[in-house]
């Protein structure tokens, strides 16, 4: 197979778009061992996946919504008639009226009225305490006692009644005061109780103080952690954002027919840096990625240089930044046929006329035909 449609179909095997036929034939070519372009497949694979970023979104058409209306207009009649199915139903199952059956009772017999001769019979014994009591024979004794005790209670006036006198003694009587039994102290019910109270509120302000001191510190965390995830969105959204506004001119550049790729290895045995470079003849464009590049000091630089029969032409000076495209500031101006490889030196930040004898990386043009 030629160059040309190994590249076409590698693009097409990228974007997704290859025939069955192409797709056959490149298979078969892949399998019996043809050469692929280095890293050329996975390249065209990232830069197609950011095209969805780049598209605009489709409105839909507006046919599509006046067709919808008027179908929704076209139903409006037909779910009127089954509303009104509906409660014609609902008015024929509650048609029949229920039927309750009636008894009758006669006022007055709810309650049975005793006959005059019961009411007589039991109004006797409520009235006997207006009957006279028989008078009783009281003692003497009795008589004092039960007179005393009825006027300390009603507040009766005082019978003086005429007792016997008794012989006076030399010795004045003492008069025996009455022994009252030792009253029962109350013991405060209430004592056990309020600390019991007490200690149940302690004990209930606690737990809830505890609960609450967990929730908020929970959600002090969850706040946190939304925090920390809106930070990382804002970080990974806005280097997306570098990452489109860096690979639009890659896209731009890709467009282009007749692009070159040349692979830069280091001439360090231990170093693992390596760099491509990327010319398109057609347009007079180029780039350069670098990756695991040596850091430099400031007042230095990567130097790229495109040699042609043991002549050196430079192509400007750069300071990689991580595993970003560069675009190259000077284009040679020597056709691609007179290309014989291209080489990477460390100069100043200002550049150099002449590269230096060591170079960093170096790597071979060779046009694939």
């Amino acid at each position: 197979m030629a160059n040309d449609p190994i590249q076409e179909m590698i693009a097409a095997f990228a974007v997704g778009c290859m025939d069955k036929e192409n797709f056959i034939q490149f298979k078969d070519y892949f399998t019996s061992g043809g050469e692929l372009p280095k890293d050329e497949l996975g390249d065209l694979q990232n830069i197609v996946a950011m095209i969805p970023v780049i598209l605009d979104l489709e409105q839909p058409n507006p046919l599509i919504k006046d067709n919808v209306a008027k179908k929704l207009i076209s139903l409006k009649d037909e779910i009127k008639t089954r509303i009104k199915e509906e409660k014609t139903k609902s008015t024929q199952t509650f048609a029949t009226p229920p039927t309750f059956t009636a008894n009758k009772t006669r006022l007055g017999n709810t309650f049975a009225t005793a006959p005059s001769e019961e009411m007589v019979q039991d109004s006797k014994p409520t009235l006997s305490f207006l009957k006279p009591k028989q008078a009783t024979r009281v003692t003497q004794g009795e008589f004092i006692n039960k007179s005393i005790t009825e006027e300390k209670k009603h507040g009766s006036t005082v019978i003086e009644s005429v007792l016997p006198e008794k012989p006076q003694t030399l010795f004045p009587q003492q008069q025996q005061q009455p022994v009252l039994p030792p009253q029962p102290q109350e013991k405060p019910a209430g004592g056990l109780a309020g600390w019991l109270a007490v200690i149940l509120t302690l004990l209930l302000f606690t737990i809830v103080g505890y609960y609450t001191y967990v929730s908020v510190a929970e959600v002090n965390d969850k706040v946190a952690d939304l925090e920390r995830t809106i930070t990382a969105m804002k970080s990974d959204l806005t280097a997306s954002n570098n990452f489109v506004s860096n690979y639009m001119s890659l896209i731009e550049f890709f467009n282009n027919k007749d692009v070159v790729v040349v692979n830069l290895s280091p001439i360090e045995i231990n170093s693992k840096a390596s760099a491509r470079v990327f010319l398109a003849f057609d347009q007079k464009e180029g780039l350069i990625q670098f990756k695991n590049a040596r850091a430099l000091p400031p007042n230095q630089g990567y130097q790229v240089w495109v040699v042609s029969k043991n002549q050196s032409y430079s192509l400007g000076v750069y300071s990689p930044n991580s595993s970003e495209y560069l675009r190259l500031s000077s284009f040679p101006f020597l056709p691609k046929e007179q290309i014989d490889k291209i080489r990477v030196t460390i100069e100043s930040s200002t550049g150099s006329p002449t590269p230096s004898v060591d170079s960093y990386l170096e790597g071979t043009f060779v046009i694939k035909k």
